[in-house]
């Protein structure tokens, strides 16, 4: 212990002597240890991090695979009555839940917000083995019967935050969705639900879900998939165990739904493949949240990308030793000279890797945490707020102080190694060039430099199909318009609006909206346009049209308005638009897009002919088609293009909870912010606007993924860049020296200046090269694996490759003309008589 204090003084005494040379190794290595940390901090909030319950990897997640026959509305849904059966009849797990997750309008005292909720069955705080803070928490009494369970638990930091943590809140009333809700409790610290990034605030019985969700009928409705189920493992058994075990109750089920009436009408393929579903048991300790599924691979790709930054800085740090190890050679070889043994050497020159290292791992924390502020910027508003920190918990800092410390025992061994056997006799002699070293410490900087060289060429070509990916996507003609259009949520039915209400509220306020002086067209759609990520589709039959079997017969769906297609530029190519003739009394309409049409109708015109909703034989065709307009895209940018219905929003017999509500105008969209609001508040004060935004945000919004990666790649290609030509730099600037005598020869036997700077720049084109000849058959084969996060580009585009390669010897070239230039105006004979 004591002789390692005397090396960490002594290495701290010879870096106070080198500040250039520290704060540069610092630098280099804060820039990748925090690259890697921040991006890092997100893989385990959002990927790797475990739902803070009782042994989590006990806990999971069913869904039932293969073709459902009904509705689905979520995914890894199960029909509530299937949950039931399960949860009653299965011998594999000690306990059972379901869970589904919303936002509702929760009223409290004189104001009312919006709020992420869990609807829980009785048994989920007891499976999870959370524990009250105050009050009570659900129990499998609180589910028996739907709508007659009116109890709410808070979560402990939505407790804090709304009822500054007052334990009286406990047994007072607050409304959902207009409807009296009484507080039992609330949940421990820490847990805020199965969704890691978005918190859950409230709780509520499952059994309550037809009170807060009017119009909601699929509670005991087995062909309506809803309902996530987590089961918990008995002790002793598996996954796998658990998943042949589960097989023959579920096949039980199955065959006994399918001889059910629902069933009656459906055809024998229908019937054939729903009873060849099975039921898939997934690991559920990290949840089921949207947010994993979404960021999950461009996180491990940033990953990736943030560790060729890290390598290239460990060679920057190994380089740096090396230089700093060879200018000691003299001072390293009369040590050894008079005693010293070369283990010791080592040792006092590793201690000095490892505090380099440990200083870039101090600093790349604080660094890392501006990135992850920086990196949350990416993420789109929400109404529910996600809940993601910038600052390290003892995971993320146990993460980088193990890079760090392998940083610098990994890259700063090798300098050592080679600087502690050096020649004695020719180094203790006062010549330069056996002061300044060997040949195995140059060629040792000169495979560093070559690697550094080769991981830039791998992040330049990243980041330049990255970039072209994202613009492809940018340039997509969505089938839309997206300038000077301001989109919104509204949900009338959320406080407490019966459905004659909803249809005149949502009238009154897009004949408001309408009035706006420079609004052009106002309509309202049920589905997200587009990006939403969710789905509308259900079966259909069309009158005339005999189905092959198993032919897709589920388009996707749409309930809009009049003045829908006009606000968002969506042209009627054939037939009509709705108009406010088309109400719930008026026979049903529809109008289809393009490939809808075509898909159907061929070259016919589909307008007048007729389609029902389901797919069993003798379905009632009572739907007729009044018009085609031209195709949209619907989920995101990157999907095909669907088969898509619109069906008028008047004519919907349960009516909407929430419109989109989308506003074209000819002013700046955020100039009429202020319009709208006031339009709403004279409509009514009490409805929510929920994400107010225009429709070029939500654009930049769908592509959040792309547009990190391909910022990130770019950032990151340009810091590896200036490393490697850092690098490069230092390389040349000491070959230069070292060669000076020969360099002092050659000038003094008549070469010209322009011979002088060949001379350096040969070899800078020979180690660029090198590292290119390495780097760019990685890039090629390593590209294939990033081939689903591109858009209309091949993983080995030509253009990106020729780019960063021109980028790079570029570069590469100027930090080879520093030192060449400097080595052609040597005075020959001072060089010569200081050799």
């Amino acid at each position: 212990m004591n002789t390692f204090a005397r090396d960490l003084r002594y290495a701290l005494r010879g870096l106070r002597r080198s500040p250039l040379f520290t704060a540069v190794a610092i630098l280099s290595l804060a820039l990748g240890i925090g690259a890697n940390t921040a991006i890092f901090t997100l893989v385990n909030q959002l990927i790797l991090r475990l739902l803070p319950v009782r042994d989590p990897e006990r806990i999971v997640l069913l869904n039932g695979r293969g073709r459902h026959y009904g509705g689905n509305n979520g995914r890894n849904a199960l029909a509530y009555p299937m949950y039931q059966d399960l949860r009653d009849r299965n011998q594999v797990f000690s306990g059972m839940m379901c869970r589904y997750s919303t936002t509702l309008v929760l009223g409290v005292s004189s104001h009312s917000e919006v709020a992420s909720v869990e609807l829980v069955s009785g048994n989920y705080f007891p499976l999870l083995g959370i524990k009250p803070a105050a009050g009570r928490l659900f129990s499998a009494a609180d589910d028996q019967r739907a709508g007659e369970h009116p109890y709410l638990v808070l979560s402990y930091a939505y407790w804090k935050a709304q009822f500054n943590g007052d334990a009286g809140v406990i047994g007072s009333t607050v409304r959902i969705t207009n409807y009296p809700f009484t507080i039992v409790g609330v949940a421990q610290p820490g847990f805020e639900g199965l969704e890691p990034g978005l918190p859950t605030k409230i709780f509520l019985p499952v059994t309550m879900a037809p009170t807060v969700r009017p119009g909601f009928t699929s509670m005991y409705n087995r062909r309506q998939r809803w309902v996530n189920v987590y089961g918990r493992l008995k002790p002793g058994m598996t996954i796998d165990r658990a998943k042949a075990g589960l097989q023959p109750l579920f096949h039980q089920i199955i065959d006994g739904e399918v001889v059910m009436p629902a069933f009656r009408n459906a055809t024998p393929y229908d019937k054939t493949e729903f009873l060849r579903m099975w039921l898939d048991v997934m690991p559920g300790a990290q949840g089921n949240t949207s947010l994993r599924r979404q960021y999950e691979k461009p996180l491990w790709v940033l990953m990736a990308l943030t560790g060729l930054v890290l390598l290239i800085a460990c060679a920057n740090l190994a380089s740096l030793l090396t230089a700093r190890a060879m200018a000691r050679q003299k001072e390293i070889a009369i040590r050894l000279a008079i005693g010293s043994s070369r283990a010791r050497i080592v040792a006092q020159l590793l201690t000095e890797g490892l505090l380099l290292s440990l200083a870039g791992g101090a600093a790349g924390i604080a660094l890392s945490m501006l990135m992850v502020s920086a990196l949350l910027k990416f993420l789109p508003d929400n109404v529910t707020g996600y809940n993601i920190s910038a600052s390290p918990d003892p995971t993320v800092l146990g993460f980088a102080c193990a890079i760090s410390a392998a940083t610098g025992v990994l890259f700063g061994l090798i300098p050592a190694l080679q600087a502690s056997r050096p020649r004695i006799a020719s180094t203790l002699k006062d010549q330069a060039g056996n002061i300044m070293g060997g040949g195995a410490q140059v060629v040792f900087r000169k495979v560093l430099v070559a690697a550094q060289v080769a991981l830039s060429l791998l992040l330049l070509i990243g980041a330049g199909i990255f970039m072209r990916s994202l613009a492809n996507l940018h340039s997509l003609d969505p089938g839309f318009r997206t300038e000077n259009i301001v989109q919104f949520r509204v949900n009338p039915r959320s406080i407490g609006y019966d459905i004659e209400r909803t249809r005149a509220f949502y009238k009154t306020l897009g004949d408001r909206l309408r009035a706006i002086p420079g609004v052009q067209a106002a309509g309202m759609s049920q589905m997200a346009i587009p990006t939403g990520g969710n789905e509308w589709d259900e079966g259909i039959t069309i009158a005339g049209y005999n189905a092959k079997t198993g032919e897709d017969m589920d388009p996707h769906f749409n309930s809009v308005t009049p003045g829908y297609f006009d606000a968002l530029g969506i042209h009627v190519l054939d037939g009509r638009d709705f108009t406010a003739k088309d109400t719930i009394t008026s026979p049903r309409v529809a109008i289809v897009n393009a490939s809808f049409a075509k898909h159907y109708f061929g070259n016919q015109s589909p307008v007048g002919r007729r389609f029902g909703e389901g797919t069993d034989p003798g379905t009632p065709t009572a739907i007729e088609i009044i018009g085609v307009v031209n195709d949209t895209r619907y989920e995101s940018l990157r999907d095909q293009i669907p088969r898509e219905v619109f069906m008028c929003e008047a004519q919907w017999k349960f009516g909407s909870n929430a419109l989109f509500v989308y506003v074209r105008t000819t002013r700046t969209p955020e100039s009429i912010y202020p319009a709208i609001r006031s339009v709403m508040r004279e409509s009514d004060p009490g409805v929510p606007v929920m994400g107010m935004k225009t429709l070029d945000d939500q654009m930049n919004e769908s592509l959040v993924t792309e547009r990190m990666i391909a910022a990130l790649s770019s950032v990151f290609g340009v810091l590896a860049t200036a490393l490697a030509v850092l690098g490069l730099y230092g390389v040349m600037s000491y070959m230069v020296m070292r060669r000076a005598r020969e360099i002092g020869i050659r000038m003094a036997l008549g070469a010209m200046r322009g011979s002088v700077i060949w001379i350096v720049m040969r070899e800078v084109l020979v180690l660029a090269g090198a590292g290119m000849a390495v780097g760019l058959p990685a890039a090629l084969w390593l590209s294939k694996l990033v081939r689903n996060q591109l858009y209309g580009i091949e993983p080995q585009d030509p253009q990106s490759i020729a780019v960063a390669v021109i980028l790079l010897i570029g570069v590469a070239a100027l930090a080879g003309l520093i030192p060449a230039t400097r080595a052609a105006r040597y005075d020959p004979s001072r060089v010569l008589r200081y050799e």
